[in-house]
């Protein structure tokens, strides 16, 4: 086998090993918050009158059906590249999927017991919650979000393929109003102290402020 072939596999299965952890370890991040006490939800949003068990079967479900429709637009997108440009875009891609799972990972494990769940529309706060301004919380607001940016922008560039572009074009539009919605509850919860924050630290991507 040619160099550049041996390469696209072994770097296939390691971007299939990359994603796999990572959403095992979203689903358990998700499930594990259960466990933790909240206060009442701020905002309304249909998802949070659900039960527990409601919310995590319908979670799994849209998974389900997310994945199929995902199978289905695994499409090429109409660009054309050389074997050597393409070679480069998937070394570009496979350093921003590491990027990507790496700044989710750091995130998750700087908010530890503070991660919890929100909607576009409500969100929900820890009691005794602490507002998080170490870790990439100092260079972003929202770096788990980024993390999955950076993820499906690699997937993009190493396949070209529909699939990546849409869920990134979707995600971006949904978790940056989830985002906002976030920052409205944590502004109520922390007010001066949240004010100080957002005046250091930019919302998704690092830049000097």
């Amino acid at each position: 086998m040619r160099f550049q072939d041996v390469f696209v596999v072994v770097t296939d299965w390691l971007l299939l090993l990359a994603v796999a952890t990572l959403l095992i370890a979203v689903y358990a991040s998700w499930l594990l918050s259960y466990r933790t006490p909240k206060v009442a939800t701020v905002g309304s949003s249909l998802w949070f009158s659900l039960p527990p068990w409601a919310q995590i079967a319908g979670g799994f479900a849209v998974s389900v059906v997310g994945a199929y429709v995902c199978y289905l637009l695994w499409i090429p997108l109409p660009i054309q590249v050389s074997s050597g440009v393409s070679l480069f875009l998937r070394v570009v891609g496979l350093l921003l999927v590491g990027g990507g799972v790496g700044l989710w990972f750091w995130a998750r494990r700087t908010l530890g017991s503070m991660m919890g769940l929100s909607t576009a529309s409500a969100a929900q706060l820890h009691i005794d919650h602490r507002l998080i301004q170490d870790g990439p919380y100092a260079i972003v607001r929202h770096p788990m979000y980024l993390g999955y940016w950076l993820l499906l922008a690699g997937l993009v560039l190493m396949y070209r393929t529909w699939t990546p572009l849409v869920i990134l074009i979707l995600m971006y539009a949904s978790l940056s109003r989830r985002a906002r919605r976030e920052e409205q509850v944590l502004h109520d919860q922390f007010g001066a102290a949240w004010q100080s924050y957002t005046e250091r630290v930019p919302m998704f991507f690092p830049h000097r402020k």
